[in-house]
């Protein structure tokens, strides 16, 4: 069984009273729709995933700076020992 972690959220009561109709359809809690919801959100294949990766617009990426900084960073963690 997974850890779980007790939080509090606010939501909608619209969004609200579409989950607990959803939970009642199913007959599970609305905590069990809710992780669901979140969870179904990860579960995508790695195919997919890259071949999305690869159709993202990278036109405003500057790896010139990003290589820069990276550096400055890598000095730092070296410098304090992170």
């Amino acid at each position: 069984m997974s850890n779980y972690i007790v939080t509090n959220i606010r939501l909608p009561e619209e969004d609200y009273l579409k989950l607990k109709e959803e939970a009642a359809k199913k007959r599970t809690s609305l905590a069990a729709v809710i992780r669901e919801k979140v969870g179904s959100k990860k579960k995508i294949s790695r195919e997919k995933w890259l071949k999305e990766l690869l159709t993202l617009d990278t036109s405003w990426f500057d790896y010139k700076e990003f290589k820069k900084n990276r550096a400055q960073m890598e000095k730092r963690f070296r410098k304090y020992n992170w």
